[in-house]
């Protein structure tokens, strides 16, 4: 298990790579509010996609997870594998490591840039 320094760290890590991505691909992130939940240290943390820029990076409470379009949830240890690389999201995702829970075309236009 991962600690909270470490997941914090993995999230502005993570935020700082969409800041790196080219303009066509970030032309491809749709305008969404995002949640990551990390379960095993009952940790959220909450973002919104605005033309193409990842904003309002923070932590939120869990009661606000509601409230995104987009709702990831994982233990930290795949939370620090997806950004550190060692992991697809798209694997994650697909061996049930890690939960995205959100309309199907959303799921669509994420996985056009993850």
């Amino acid at each position: 298990m991962a600690t909270a320094e470490e997941v914090e760290d993995a999230v502005q890590r993570l935020n700082a790579m969409f800041g790196d991505l080219d303009d066509a691909t970030r032309r491809k992130i749709p305008d969404e509010s995002i949640s990551v939940y990390v379960k095993d240290l009952d940790l959220a943390y909450g973002c919104r996609f605005e033309g193409g820029d990842v904003v309002d990076v923070r932590r939120i409470e869990r009661s606000e997870i509601a409230g995104r379009t987009v709702r990831i949830s994982c233990p930290s240890d795949v939370l620090l594998d997806v950004v550190n690389g060692k992991v697809h999201f798209g694997h994650a995702w697909a061996t049930g490591k890690l939960r995205v829970d959100a309309r199907f075309r959303d799921i669509l236009k994420l996985r056009s840039f993850l």
